[in-house]
């Protein structure tokens, strides 16, 4: 590459994404939902610990809103790859609306958990299904590696901003209103991201032939699978996500759990769950504005560096002490980026939706497990120590890392990326 070359890559910046009409459309309908969802989540999670007063069934309630990107994306990810993914995303944000609608009805102190849970898992099913279209066709929206990656960086950072705010507002909006007030709120979140799609994301052609057919769906579901996996570079990336899914929500699973174990109120527990994320959305536009192999080179330091604020927790800090800590955590947890960034762009267009899927379903189902893990572990010894548990164990996901980690074969791949987007 060039010196020219470098220096126009690193002008890159994330206003030259939202330069892209198209783009901005997505992230404006991201936006709009992303924040609603979060207020639900939060709102059912105190719900069910009033009701219960029990870290793991509290935790249990984010696990569960998990768990159908982990079918979902698996069973769904190819339909991205056959259906217009535009099509896709309108058809998953009208579902998301009637499904969480519903919800909202039921959703009252006596309503037993089984129905809660049932619901919440209903409404969830569509979400791995707008977010494997909406992955899949931000490099067909945006074009050049070094603005997919940037592109990825905003996307990410706003998801993560987008939860900070449902946070705090999902406590004050169950105090002042009702958790009712909360779901009604998402539902029609989800009918804004539906008319900012319809106007502003261009039809496209699916990248292959439509189907109908299951057995179709299922053998591009083990393709999919064979193509992730026999790339030493995506294997290594996708891995490393799926490992450190557990003690990356370890904080949110039991925050709320600790700060009324402290006798603090609801809000500190917002307040620490939202530390986490802001600090994950920092680092994602810090590290998103990076080239794409200076993000390569900061993958395994930052992964490592999420585990070590969080073996402080143990001790039992003050709480505003453990905002810092945790937001520091969060702040490396920008290492996703690349992660994400990087899976997308080595995969091609006709194999995405399918590799995409595979990899959000294995981190959902992960992650799902972290929420249960922790829960568990907290009503069994503390929160804090419970947070310190999850780090150790992602200490231990980063050093295997570093021994399998294909060095030489991702920083080959990468500079193919930086090459092919200079060429004529």
């Amino acid at each position: 590459m060039t010196d020219t070359g470098r220096r126009v890559r690193a002008r890159v910046r994330v206003s030259d994404a939202l330069a892209v009409r198209e783009f901005r459309g997505i992230i404006l309908a991201q936006v709009a939902s992303e924040a609603g969802d979060q207020i639900a989540r939060v709102a059912l999670a105190l719900l069910v610990l009033a009701d219960t007063g029990s870290a793991l069934l509290a935790a249990a309630t984010f696990a569960v809103s998990f768990l159908p990107t982990f079918l979902g994306a698996a069973l769904l990810g190819p339909v991205a790859d056959r259906f217009t993914r535009r099509t896709l995303m309108l058809a998953a944000d009208l579902g998301r609306a009637a499904a969480v609608g519903v919800l909202a009805l039921v959703a009252v102190p006596d309503t037993p958990l089984w129905v809660l849970f049932a619901l919440l898992f209903v409404a969830e099913l569509f979400s791995p299904l707008f977010d494997a279209a909406r992955s899949a066709s931000i490099p067909d929206v945006l074009g050049s590696p070094q603005l997919v990656t940037v592109g990825t960086g905003l996307s990410r950072s706003l998801h993560l901003v987008n939860q900070a705010i449902g946070l705090v507002l999902g406590g004050a909006i169950v105090q002042l209103f009702s958790p009712r007030s909360a779901l009604l709120l998402n539902a029609f979140s989800f009918l804004v991201s539906y008319a900012l799609i319809a106007a502003f994301m261009k039809r496209r052609a699916s990248t292959l032939e439509a189907t109908q057919s299951l057995g179709v769906l299922l053998a591009d579901l083990r393709e999919g699978w064979v193509v992730l996996m026999a790339d030493p570079s995506r294997r290594a990336l996708v891995l490393l996500g799926w490992g450190m899914a557990i003690s990356l929500v370890a904080p949110e699973a039991v925050a709320l759990a600790l700060v009324r174990g402290e006798g603090e109120p609801d809000v500190w527990g917002g307040v620490l769950m939202a530390a986490v994320i802001v600090g994950a959305a920092v680092g994602s536009v810090l590290v998103g504005r990076r080239p794409p192999r200076a993000q390569l080179d900061l993958v395994l330091p930052l992964a490592i560096t999420v585990c070590l604020p969080l073996l402080v927790t143990g001790i039992g800090p003050p709480v505003w002490v453990l905002v810092v800590l945790w937001f520091g955590s969060g702040v490396a947890q920008a290492f996703l980026v690349p992660v994400m960034s990087f899976t997308t762009l080595l995969t091609i267009n006709e194999h995405r939706g399918r590799v995409v899927g595979i990899a959000s379903a294995g981190f959902a189902a992960l992650t799902a497990l972290g929420y249960l893990v922790t829960g568990f572990l907290a009503d069994r010894t503390s929160p804090a120590f419970a947070v310190t548990v999850m780090a150790v164990a992602g200490l231990v996901v980063v050093t295997l890392a570093f021994w399998f980690w294909p060095a030489q074969r991702l920083r080959a791949d990468v500079r193919a990326l930086d090459q092919a987007e200079l060429s004529p």
